[in-house]
């Protein structure tokens, strides 16, 4: 809009006190709705000379366009510059908008108005070569008629914080194969190139993608199913294209698959074919729609091939000893007096460690992506150690289900993922036999996640074994779904401690 405006008052000098701020075309009725401010203290003028407004608007459209103007008087307020100025910085500069966010943006009413900038020298000088007063200055003046002064403030820099950052070690979870020698690759004959270029070299096995990458994997195609979309770029003539989603299988896992065709390679959904095998090279990550942080395959391009035959290798993946994002605790039972301990035998003196999980949704059906996960661990009928920790999803959490489970967005921010928390949980629970209660329901989910990262499923043992279910569903807390005070009302159950 800034040259609408300045062809508007080169023509229509008189009119200096309007300013357009935005335009809606309607191109099916020929019509154009304009969005104007102006001056508050010349709203008198305005008003007398609103229809001469309109007209000198019109005329720099065709004439067969007919021109609507709404108008209201611009406001000068502190919220009104301060969101101006944030506008401005996020649209024209997000490098400055992330060094200063609203506490370092500063607006003084004064007579002029001003708004100052609090930058770090760095930013500060980018700020200057950028010109971003001017043109801040420029932006709201056109929007407010404030006339506006706007200036740059240093600000000292945290040196301390800044030298950490830079030399704090980051870990990441490292695996060690128990036979490095193994190769864990497939690499198919008879390869036909369909989509893009023909893929070269092997392809990963479909268990083994654990994190969100660019990889190959081989497979048969199932499920193939083909809907349309509307392109953003449609050929002319094109109003809809077709892509498919699928799911591949080599064996050793599934996967499934999303393939949307460029105006250049729609034709290729033609050699898609149910049971059909396939190399298919494309970038893997979260699957936000089944929220359960599976992956799914984003296909750039994909190469027939023959079907191949490969040994499955067992390797398992072991955990580095030397990473950690999560320890266990010391257990210090709390008692009133020593009269009470030990008055009565615990229902076992196995060494068991107990096992809670907690997810995103209480449904059995679709319990969603595991965000805690709890454990105790009991010996020689007594409480030993415990160990918990809530796990950042990989999906969007709606604010419901934040709040059904007693968590605000802030709670899970730097949390681990699951990837990363349950290798220090294998640490703890190995060599003991693991148990839950409900026994299946709990199993089946944390060996889901274990699989992924080939971490072996521990011994486990129905709770029910050691004291009947309905004792056990008196014993858990009620209106709790965090897993640690469930666990450890189980272990208090069967240690006599309740």
């Amino acid at each position: 809009m800034d040259k609408f405006n300045e062809k508007f008052l080169s023509a229509n000098p008189d009119l200096c006190f309007v300013r357009f701020v935005a335009a809606k075309i309607d191109a099916d009725n020929d019509r154009v709705t304009l969005t104007a401010v102006y001056d508050r203290a010349r709203e008198a003028e305005f008003t007398a000379q609103r229809d001469k407004v309109r007209y000198a608007a019109a005329a720099m459209f065709p004439p067969f366009a007919s021109v609507l103007v709404e108008a209201s008087p611009s406001r000068s307020g502190s919220r009104e510059l301060l969101n101006l100025s944030r506008d401005f910085l996020q649209s024209e500069s997000a490098y400055i908008a992330s060094a200063a966010d609203d506490g370092n943006i500063s607006v003084l009413m004064s007579d002029p108005p001003s708004v100052t900038l609090i930058l770090t020298p760095a930013v500060a000088e980018y700020a200057r070569e950028e010109d971003v007063c001017g043109r801040l200055k420029e932006y709201i003046d056109a929007r407010t008629f404030a006339d506006v002064t706007v200036k740059i403030r240093l600000r000292e820099e945290n040196k301390e914080e800044i030298a950490r950052t830079l030399t704090e070690r980051v870990y990441s979870p490292r695996f060690a194969y128990e036979r490095s020698g193994e190769g864990r690759t497939i690499d198919p004959a008879g390869r036909t190139p369909m989509c893009g270029e023909q893929i070269a070299g092997p392809a990963k096995y479909i268990c083994d993608c654990v994190t969100p990458e660019y990889t190959v994997v081989y497979g048969a195609l199932l499920d193939l199913r083909e809907r349309e979309y509307t392109p953003k770029k449609p050929k002319p003539g094109e109003t809809t294209r077709k892509f498919a989603t699928f799911v591949l299988d080599d064996g050793t896992g599934r996967i499934r698959c999303v393939w949307f065709p460029t105006a250049n390679t729609k034709d290729a959904i033609k050699y898609l074919e149910n049971g059909s095998h396939y190399l298919m090279a494309g970038k893997t990550d979260y699957d936000e729609r089944m929220n359960d942080g599976s992956l799914q395959l984003s296909v750039r391009r994909f190469t027939g091939c023959e079907r191949t035959e490969f040994e499955i290798n067992k390797v398992v993946r072991l955990p580095d000893p030397d990473y950690r994002f999560v320890r266990p605790q010391p257990y210090t039972s709390l008692s009133q007096s020593s009269l009470y301990e030990e008055s009565e035998a615990p229902l076992t003196d196995e060494p068991l460690v107990i096992v809670s999980l907690m997810t995103v949704s209480d449904s059995k059906v679709k319990p969603g992506e595991l965000i805690e996960i709890a454990a105790v661990k009991i010996a020689d009928g007594k409480i030993c150690e415990t160990m918990s920790s809530l796990i950042c999803p990989h999906g969007r959490m709606t604010d419901e289900e934040r709040s059904r489970a007693g968590l605000v967005a802030s709670d899970l921010k730097g949390k681990p993922y699951s990837e990363q928390i349950l290798p220090d949980f294998y640490r703890y629970w190995n060599g003991h036999t693991v148990t839950a209660f409900p026994f299946d329901a709990t199993a089946a989910l944390l060996r889901s996640y274990l699989d992924k990262l080939h971490i072996p499923m521990p011994e486990t043992a129905d709770m029910t074994l050691f004291a009947p279910a309905p004792d056990l569903r008196r014993a858990c807390p009620k209106n709790t779904r965090r897993a640690l005070p469930i666990a450890l009302a189980y272990a208090k159950f069967l240690t006599k401690q309740h």
